[in-house]
């Protein structure tokens, strides 16, 4: 007889936390002042709300908001790949935050994109305006049909919410072909982000520029994928009183650690065998920059392999905040700030560009905190763990509070 509880769960009230605190409110407010600025752009026009030139037609919006935001997301699909298709069905707990924060992600990619081109209702084109030799075409049409995928993979949260028992049945029997179509997304765009830079030899610092930058932007994109789900799972434990899943944690974050050696590897083979490492000195800003990036990376890596950090939630979480700052340092390095040498006037994003990327993360926080609250995402968190172990999950969280 199989005890363990079933992968789907109905729907109850689990959680006491509060809508509204001041946290949430100064989130909202930082929400409100992104969607001041969306509406000063359609209003006053592009040059009101950035600082945006033809030296510097990239900016923050696209360096932070596509660039990182879409690496962030990747955790959706590297725990569905886990879960689904190589049935280590013991993550079940945590991918549905997972899922749920790509969705949010995407979509805060999409806005940073809609906002940041001239004629923002022009963002729709690529999809029947076919220009199947742009790499951005490819990026373009992967995201919206990725983010689509996201959502139906989110949607049995809703249909168990509302026991729409039907739309769940039809939502469980699609699930693995979706779940197939986001990975293969996945892989093609998260590699293109990267690739879109393989025009641009002449005009980036030599040590972000690789032949290879597609592998490498996909390959750190998992590393952090996996880190954003430990991220999120200890900062959810805190806010909503849910039980950590250390157990499951540290299975990825030994995943990731892996994931990263294989990542600094590769980047130091290509970079020796091509000479761009001999562009390296702490005489300049890029060389410190590297420093920083790789030294945080491989700090994380050496720490995540070692066991006891693993069984440490602090630790846990300490080291995939590492990893969190060096990969979105990379994309805003490789995207912006590489791009540097090759420009002949200087770019300070306006205020008004750093309030919308602030804003669109706090919004997609508050929006967090609303389907935390009323949809079952948390639902199942104790699967694969006895009617015991589990509650002992709640009252490790309950310790560790009160600590």
């Amino acid at each position: 007889m199989n005890n363990k509880p079933s992968l789907y769960t109905r729907w109850a009230p689990s959680s006491d936390t509060p809508l509204f605190t001041p946290w949430s409110v100064l989130l909202l407010l930082l929400a409100i002042g992104a969607l001041a600025v969306a509406a000063g752009k359609f209003i006053f026009g592009m040059h009101a709300v950035d600082n945006l030139s033809n030296d510097w037609p990239w900016g923050i919006w696209v360096s932070f908001n596509v660039m990182a935001g879409v690496a962030l997301s990747a955790g959706g699909f590297v725990t569905a790949g886990i879960v689904y298709i190589f049935r280590i069905k013991r993550y079940w707990p945590v991918i549905r935050p997972a899922v749920f924060t790509a969705f949010i992600g995407y979509v805060i990619a999409g806005a940073g994109i809609a906002i940041d081109i001239g004629r923002t209702p022009r963002i729709v084109h690529p999809l029947w305006m076919w220009q199947p030799e742009s790499v951005m075409f490819e990026v373009a049409v992967c995201m919206t049909i990725y983010t689509t995928v996201l959502f139906f993979e989110f949607s049995p949260l809703i249909a168990e919410r509302f026991r729409l028992r039907r739309t769940l049945k039809f939502l469980h029997a699609i699930m693995i072909p979706l779940i197939i179509l986001g990975i293969t997304l996945s892989f093609m765009h998260q590699s293109s982000l990267g690739a879109v830079h393989l025009i641009m030899p002449h005009l980036m610092y030599p040590l972000w520029y690789s032949e290879w930058m597609g592998h490498m932007f996909f390959v750190s994109a998992m590393a952090l994928g996996l880190c954003v789900v430990i991220i999120e799972s200890t900062i959810s434990s805190k806010i909503f009183k849910k039980g950590l899943r250390i157990d499951l944690l540290g299975g990825l974050g030994k995943a990731a650690a892996w994931i990263l050696l294989a990542y600094l590897l590769f980047r130091f083979w290509d970079l020796n065998t091509t000479g761009r490492l001999d562009s390296f000195t702490l005489d300049n800003t890029f060389g410190w920059l590297f420093t920083v990036e790789i030294g945080l990376m491989t700090l994380a890596m050496i720490l995540l392999f070692i066991k006891g950090v693993r069984r440490s939630a602090g630790w846990l979480f300490t080291a995939s905040m590492f990893v969190l700052i060096a990969v979105v340092l990379n994309r805003l390095t490789t995207d912006l700030i590489a791009m540097a040498p090759s420009r002949t006037t200087a770019y300070v994003p306006a205020w008004t560009e750093l309030l919308f990327s602030i804003g669109l993360v706090a919004g997609a926080m508050f929006v967090f905190r609303v389907v935390a609250k009323y949809l079952p995402l948390f639902e199942g968190r104790g699967y694969g763990l006895s009617g015991e172990e589990e509650k002992a999950s709640f009252s490790s969280t309950a310790e560790t509070e009160t600590a």
